[in-house]
């Protein structure tokens, strides 16, 4: 250890040097002079941890941080001081720097939204560096009026890692008047402040964080740059790859609680997102909005959302990827419009994790969601929601989907379904409205030994979107369902199939109800074969074509 604070000397005094115009700024000689000489201490009693990696302990009052509430140019100052710090300790090979009881406001907000403009106005983590920061270490977003701003970045970096600590925004001390950035784009809705924005970062780790308030996003991923519009990366470009977000909580962020919208190989295990984008919307007398702390649109927990788009030809353009996300072991409560959404991405394991809203989708494939529980807040949601989206060529983007051992309780809908080649398995259905809807557009899927069971007075089993017709290949084995009203209702369904064959098979399944005079309901529809069920009510078939009846036991 000697050997390292010998050879480092030089380079101590070099960082305290730089630190000069900062204490200096205190207009008290004596107090630098103190200064000087405690810190040079400071540094070599605290470089002790190893001399691989030594660990800098930062004291916010001998570096000139002002806590509590400050004026801008103070915020800004703040900042400035910590940013000098990390990188001068990044020189002098200081790779962790620990903050304990800390409470400052910092100047973070730009006047225009962009990812290079954003991290050089935030808080920057350097590569290969470690923000230690305790329970009493406290953050704060400067209020101000700007449409955009980001607390902390890890930009292009690799290796680093943030832990501890609270990162606040300013969502209830924001201004929220209407503003025009410096690209001369009107940005009155106020949803691009974040807490932490992870941009073209490389094996990073956010550990044990609470994040709070932003008017945007607690933590937001995304690449330097678009893709090429076949999703390659450019050779200037650089994507976020290989990210650990772990214990983390997020609350009461006004737009997403995170918000990925480019990155692959993205991992949160043991997070919390509660309380996205809740607050009453204000209108004025025309019904136009008036932005203030309310909620701003997406309002989700996690957001999946890559950049896709088509231009005026047609031509499809994959300008940003979401691949290989995991969601372990964490809990989604009191989010706006939903837990999370799926929106644009491929390879997602969601799994033993808790919800009071839902999981739904926009045009994703390889997406596994298992081992979770569902309790609704609102009898009116649905649990899981996986529809169809077709391409401008008719293909279907939402494929390959595994719903697996799901506990599903007091829901509306448990799991409405579409797409293509769905696996939906050993789901446990309670207290739910309807346990399985079908919405159409759904093909080569199977339903297996799942249960469908409910004590409410209007329960059904299996229910399906009023004129129901392109679904084919659709099977049903050793289902379960126990319900008070009719186990299966289908009406308007497949009516106007022109195929002779059978498009949806159930097969060993158990359907019951409280009150047998509601039947199984096959009404105004076509192609649906019944082969060796059994059920305690009978078959209502009217007004239908090739219901096929086989080996059934009914009224048992």
């Amino acid at each position: 250890m000697q050997n390292f604070l010998t050879t480092n000397f030089k380079k101590i005094n070099v960082l305290l040097l730089f630190f000069i115009p900062y204490l200096v700024s205190c207009n008290n000689e004596d107090v630098f002079l103190e200064a000087q000489i405690e810190n040079t201490e400071d540094i070599l009693e605290n470089t002790t941890s190893g001399i691989q990696d030594p660990v800098f302990t930062f004291n916010p009052d001998r570096w000139g941080i002002v806590q509590g509430v400050v004026s801008d140019q103070v915020a800004l100052k703040n900042k400035e001081i910590l940013n000098s710090i990390m990188s001068k300790l990044k020189e002098i090979n200081i790779n962790t720097m620990k903050i304990g009881a800390m409470d400052a406001y910092f100047k973070v907000d730009v006047d225009q939204i962009g990812r290079e403009e954003n991290a050089e106005g935030s808080i920057q983590i350097p590569s290969n560096f470690h923000l230690e920061m305790s329970d009493d270490t406290y953050l704060r977003v400067q209020p101000n009026a700007a449409a955009t701003y980001t607390l902390m970045t890890t930009y292009l970096t690799d290796n680093s890692k943030i832990s501890g600590g609270n990162l606040v925004g300013d969502r209830y001390e924001h201004d929220y008047s209407p503003f025009t950035d410096a690209a001369g784009v009107k940005r009155d809705e106020h949803g691009w402040g974040h807490l932490i924005w992870i941009i073209g970062s490389h094996n990073t780790i956010v550990d044990n964080v609470n994040l709070s308030n932003a008017i945007g996003d607690g933590i937001v991923f995304h690449a330097k740059d678009l893709r090429n519009s076949d999703g390659s990366l450019q050779s200037d470009n650089r994507e976020v790859n290989n990210v650990l977000v772990s214990n983390v909580n997020i609350d009461e962020c006004r737009r997403n609680g995170i918000s990925i919208l480019d990155g692959r190989n993205i991992t949160f295990v043991n997070c919390s997102v509660t309380n996205t984008g809740n607050g009453s919307q204000a209108y004025n007398a025309s019904g136009t909005k008036i932005y203030s702390s309310a909620g701003t649109a997406p309002m989700y927990g996690l957001d999946m959302e890559a950049i896709r788009t088509r231009d005026e030809n047609g031509v499809f353009h994959e300008t940003a990827l979401i691949e290989n996300v995991v969601v372990r072991s964490s809990n989604f409560v009191g989010n706006e419009k939903g837990d999370i959404v799926v929106y644009t991405a491929n390879n997602v394991l969601i799994e033993d994790s808790y919800f009071d809203k839902w999981v739904a989708n926009f045009a994703s494939y390889d997406v596994t969601i298992r081992n979770n529980v569902f309790e609704s807040r609102d009898p009116s949601f649905f649990a899981i929601g996986i529809q169809s989206y077709l391409s401008n060529e008719g293909v279907e983007l939402n494929y390959n989907y595994k719903i697996t051992n799901n506990t599903v309780k007091n829901y509306g809908i448990g799991i409405r379904v579409a797409g293509n080649n769905q696996l939906i398995t050993d789901n446990k259905i309670i207290d739910c409205t309807t346990g399985v809807f079908l919405i159409g557009d759904f093909f080569d899927s199977t339903f297996s030994r799942n249960t469908i069971t409910s004590s409410l007075s209007l329960s059904y089993g299996y229910k399906n979107f009023y004129n129901c017709q392109n679904i084919n290949n659709v099977t049903f084995n050793n289902e379960i369902v126990e319900v008070q009203n009719r186990p299966i209702n289908f009406n308007v369904f497949l009516n106007d199939s022109v195929s002779s064959t059978e498009h949806v098979t159930f097969t060993n399944c158990t359907f019951n109800t409280s009150n047998t005079n509601f039947k199984m309901l096959i009404k105004a529809s076509k192609n649906v074969k019944f082969e060796g069920n059994r059920s305690n009510t009978d078959f209502q078939i009217v007004d239908s074509e090739n219901i096929v009846l086989v080996n059934n036991q009914t009224n048992l």
